[in-house]
């Protein structure tokens, strides 16, 4: 099982935002305000977990915006689970559905379940309508 880091994600219109970032420096700054997200992240998170950056005459962090997507993709790629895991976000990781339950609300199917490690409780969407069978 994989642990994977959560700090720093973006969601959905967010990394659509990162893949149409230009061949071009950005400053923190205009980084995060294309992206959405506070300046803090940058210097708080993705440098210290190794965003490719570089540093001009006066000290300056600058950001490729192409080169970050990259990084981006490959840091924060996602973790292919089985058909029989969930992920626990208190776990960081997959772990097998335990004490499965299966729901139904409306179109949508999914499976509660508890984790094993830690005990939290966990839900895996099966179906929904438009989405098929995952």
């Amino acid at each position: 099982m994989t642990k994977i880091t959560l700090q720093g994600r973006l969601d959905g219109k967010q990394r659509t935002k990162v893949k149409a970032l230009f061949d071009m420096l950005y400053t923190p700054k205009e980084l995060a305000a294309e992206v959405g997200f506070h300046i803090d992240q940058i210097y708080q998170v993705y440098v210290p977990l190794g965003c490719p950056s570089e540093r001009d005459e006066k000290n300056h962090i600058l950001i490729n915006g192409k080169a970050f997507a990259d990084w981006y993709g490959v840091f924060y790629a996602k973790v292919p689970l089985a058909q029989d895991e969930t992920f626990c976000k208190t776990c960081k990781q997959g772990v097998k559905i335990y004490q499965a339950q299966e729901k139904r609300s409306g179109d949508l199917v999914y499976l509660l379940s508890v984790c094993p490690v830690c005990g939290r409780r966990l839900t895996k969407i099966i179906a929904s309508k438009g989405h098929g069978a995952r």
